[in-house]
C-alpha cells in the first residue's frame, strides 16, 4: 500500500524544500498542496496555474469559512485519492484548517476523512516568527508573506489542535537553530522510525 506523508508548517519554515528532498531520498512523488505539480504535468504553464490560484484567492476572500474550506480542501482530497504511489505532500489539511477552520467548518474535515482517508503520517515543521522571517528574507526580501500578519503568526498551536481533532498520526520537528540538512535528516529518521 502506498504511503502518504504530509509535511506541514507555517510559511517560511522550509516545508517545500524539506518535502522535495525527502521525496527524492525516499523515491516518492512530491506533490504540493496547491496542485501546481499536477496542473503542470497536465500541460499547463506556471503562468496559467498562477491565474487559477489568483481566482481561488479571490474566492477565498469570502467571509464564509465553509466556502473557504471546501475550496482549499479540494486539493487535500485530490492528492490523497488521485495518486496510487508513495507520496510526500507539501501542505495539507492542517494548513487548510489553520487558515479556514472554525466551529462552522470543522465537521467538513471529518467528512472529508470519511471519504478520502487520512495521510499516514504528518510531520509539522515548527519555527519561531523570527526564524521564518529570516528564512523568507534569504529567499526573497520582497516576498508578500512578510507583510501578512496571518502568515507570520505562530499558528502551530492551532495546527496541533487540528491534528488532535482529526486524530492524525503526527510528529513535530523544531527547526530553530538547525540547518536544512539537520532538518531533513531528522525528518528522514522520523519517517524511518514510523515505518
Amino acid at each position: 500500500m502506498a504511503m502518504k506523508i504530509v509535511i506541514e508548517g507555517m510559511d517560511g519554515v522550509g516545508k517545500s524544500t524539506v518535502a522535495r528532498e525527502v521525496a527524492n531520498r525516499l523515491g516518492a512523488k512530491y506533490v504540493d498542496g496547491f496542485l501546481i505539480n499536477y496542473l503542470t504535468e497536465q500541460g499547463m504553464s506556471i503562468e496559467e496555474t498562477k491565474i487559477i490560484h489568483k481566482a481561488i484567492d479571490i474566492c477565498t476572500d469570502n467571509e464564509n469559512s465553509i466556502v473557504r474550506t471546501w475550496l482549499y480542501a479540494f486539493a487535500n482530497l485530490f492528492n490523497l485519492v488521485h495518486y496510487d504511489c508513495d507520496l510526500i505532500i507539501d501542505r495539507h489539511c492542517l494548513t487548510t484548517f489553520y487558515y479556514n477552520g472554525d466551529d462552522d467548518s470543522k465537521d467538513i474535515y471529518k467528512y472529508m476523512q470519511k471519504y478520502m482517508g487520512k495521510p499516514d503520517l504528518v510531520i509539522i515543521l515548527r519555527a519561531t516568527e523570527a526564524t521564518r522571517r529570516s528564512r523568507i528574507c534569504k529567499r526573497d526580501i520582497n516576498d508578500p508573506d512578510l507583510l501578512s500578519d496571518v502568515k507570520m503568526n505562530y499558528g502551530y498551536d492551532q495546527m496541533e489542535e487540528a491534528a488532535k481533532f482529526l486524530e492524525l498520526d503526527y510528529k513535530v520537528i523544531d527547526t530553530d537553530n538547525k540547518n536544512l540538512n539537520e532538518v531533513i535528516d531528522e525528518t528522514m529518521a522520523m519517517i524511518n522510525n514510523w515505518r
